[in-house]
């Protein structure tokens, strides 16, 4: 420990340390030409408890005096891994403390206790995603440092926020309405078809939708989605911008009505979002799926909500589709691997690769 360094000390969270937990994630935004932060109230750990099998947080804190000088979380949810039911971590909510930085030998110690935490039905390697502009944190543990799990590059993922719209869509030919029960079971076997096929399937939460929408053509189903309003557990709220952003925001608003893409709220303005999920499409029916977002869009709107928050794989064939369709900003992360264990390198190669070929099934819950 150099001269002056205060000494830090990582232990796993406890229920008593929610409120300083909460008050980390509203402090700190994710970096970014947008920077949010994503918020956990009333609640952090009852939050985790509705969007994960379960958890484990720790944090970094000053020996001495306790204070909180950073956090990590580790998730583990449902996944399929080359057909076969596992369980995978999802590593996320890295945050530090305003004006801390985390010495190398607490990170070593994270690492260490977050494999410990790990349970021998779970899959040999983690998932993480780190915002594509973050360049300094991807390099870095790119690179790699002693003690540190290998970090291996996986595929682009994009979130796209989409304003909701209290005009109804224009017709298309192609019936949308709330989903059946019998309706909804199809569009379930259908993407189940697509999960199974996939080297690695990560269906996402899954929490009580707020609606359920399916797309049809003279009764036969095309598509559906269903909502996810996290908001009465998690929030979004806009800290603030860097780079062109910080002067030309007013700019861009103005012309967002006219070019149809959102308008970017001021900062400290809270987001009240709902999460695509199960979107699902026949083959060739893409556009049934757009006309459906559309649709969403609509509904959610009159529920209130201001953004509809879909994210997908980069090179997903549904992706071109939506970039020429949909009014919507786009924020980019690369998925990593996080090889816990020396079998996980192989998993990572025969993964990437299988991205290369629509092989894989992601849905996160968040950015």
């Amino acid at each position: 420990m150099r001269p002056g360094e205060t000494t830090l000390r990582v232990r796993p969270a406890r229920p008593d340390d929610d409120a300083a937990i909460r008050r980390l994630l509203r402090e700190r935004a994710l970096d970014g030409a947008i920077r949010l932060s994503l918020t956990r109230e009333p609640s952090f750990f009852a939050s985790l408890d509705r969007e994960s099998l379960r958890h484990d947080t720790l944090l970094v804190e000053e020996a001495d005096t306790g204070a909180l000088v950073g956090m990590g979380t580790r998730q583990v949810q449902p996944a399929r891994l080359e057909g076969a039911a596992v369980r995978l971590g999802y590593l996320s909510q890295v945050r530090l403390a305003p004006g801390r930085r985390l010495p190398r030998r607490a990170m070593v110690e994270a690492w260490r206790l977050f494999a410990e935490s790990r349970q021998a039905r779970e899959a040999p390697f983690d998932l993480t995603s780190i915002t594509r502009d973050n360049l300094a944190a991807r390099r870095l543990l790119e690179r790699g440092l002693p003690g540190q799990p290998p970090y291996r590059p996986l595929a682009d993922y994009t979130v796209r926020t989409l304003p909701t719209s209290r005009r109804p869509p224009s017709s298309t030919g192609i019936e949308i309405r709330e989903a059946s029960e019998a309706q909804w079971a199809e569009l379930q076997g259908l993407r189940r078809r697509r999960l199974d096929a996939a080297a690695l399937a990560l269906p996402g939460p899954t929490a009580p939708l707020a609606l359920r929408l399916v797309a049809l053509r003279r009764g036969r189903l095309l598509a559906g989605l269903g909502l996810l309003d996290a908001s009465p557990w998690r929030q979004f709220v806009v800290q603030g911008y860097r780079g062109p952003l910080r002067w030309s925001r007013p700019l861009a608003n103005l012309a967002a009505p006219w070019i149809g893409t959102p308008r970017l709220p001021r900062a400290g303005q809270a987001l009240t979002s709902a999460s695509v999920v199960s979107l699902a499409h026949q083959p060739d029916e893409e556009p049934a799926a757009v006309a459906l977002l559309r649709h969403a869009a609509f509904h959610a709107a009159r529920l209130g909500l201001d953004l509809l928050l879909v994210g997908g794989l980069a090179r997903d064939g549904l992706a071109p589709w939506l970039d020429r369709a949909l009014p919507a900003r786009r924020y980019r992360t690369r998925l990593y691997v996080v090889a816990w264990t020396p079998a996980a390198d192989a998993w990572a190669e025969a993964l990437r690769e299988a991205a290369r070929h629509d092989g894989l099934q992601v849905e996160l819950s968040a950015l």
